[in-house]
């Protein structure tokens, strides 16, 4: 069994953060060996002592937060560091990376399913629908977050990568198609559009030709594993299904590498 790491004990810290520990300690420190502090971009969690020690701590923890490695670093706890213990400190530094996030677009019975199957798992799930009466607060889970305003503007600018997942279910089969060409050139993790195969075909033939091989690779339509039934919890749960089995705790491909093609 492989040994736990930050983002196992992480729970619903924010994230992406640096788990900072006390590792080591010679002479004298103003806390034990041992001693954790999670820090993230906007706030900080535990103390390792305070004073300019603690300010460069969080300093370094912040500046792994973007794709840093884990490591130690020793500090000297002299005058010029504003501590008079006389002693050295190693912190080791571990980063912890933002959850992925599903991005249900379609607040409907589905997208509402959807958003209580995922609920409890490592995933951040936000909701996006233009319609108030549909993307209502009571109708989700505490921890999912729903994005009011055009879909389409959120997909035009959003920097998805590997890390996010996209599940196109709206009420609409045009704000579908509109969402998938949205979609299709970001190197999400995972793309699903729910509908039949009729329903992919007809989108596929819409699109330019130059257009179709990204299509090909893609976009999962139907959405989900097959499942003899098209009850909305059903539905949802043959989407988490397929998400948790090929997406949700895979390792994500490096940004130099091709999103992983569609399961057949």
């Amino acid at each position: 069994m492989e040994p736990l790491s930050a983002a196992d004990l992480a729970g619903d810290l924010p994230r992406p953060a640096t788990l900072c520990t006390l590792a080591e300690v010679t002479g004298s420190a103003p806390q034990a060996p041992g001693a954790k502090m999670w820090v993230w971009a906007d706030g900080t969690l535990g103390t390792l002592g305070g004073g300019r020690f603690e300010a460069e701590v969080i300093a370094e923890a912040r500046r792994r937060l973007d794709g840093g490695s884990a490591g130690l670093k020793e500090y000297v706890l002299c005058r010029e560091m504003g501590q008079c213990c006389g002693g050295k400190a190693k912190v080791l530094f571990e980063p912890c990376p933002r959850r992925r996030a599903v991005h249900v677009f379609g607040a409907g019975h589905v997208g509402r399913a959807l958003a209580a199957t995922l609920d409890g798992l490592d995933l951040d799930v936000l909701v996006y629908d233009p319609r108030p009466d549909w993307a209502e607060r009571s109708a989700f889970p505490a921890k999912t977050r729903l994005v009011p305003g055009d879909p389409r503007t959120v997909a035009a600018a959003a920097g998805y990568g590997p890390h996010d997942a996209a599940c196109v279910l709206t009420h609409d089969h045009e704000l579908d198609f509109a969402l998938v060409g949205l979609l299709l050139d970001k190197p999400l993790g995972f793309l699903g559009l729910i509908g039949s195969e009729h329903k992919a075909r007809v989108f596929r033939a819409r699109l330019p030709e130059a257009v179709r091989p990204l299509w090909d690779r893609r976009v999962r339509c139907p959405i989900g594993r097959r499942v003899p039934s098209k009850s909305p919890k059903a539905v949802a749960i043959a989407i988490a299904a397929s998400l948790i089995e090929d997406w949700a705790f895979r390792r994500a491909p490096s940004p130099e590498t091709d999103v992983p093609a569609p399961a057949a």
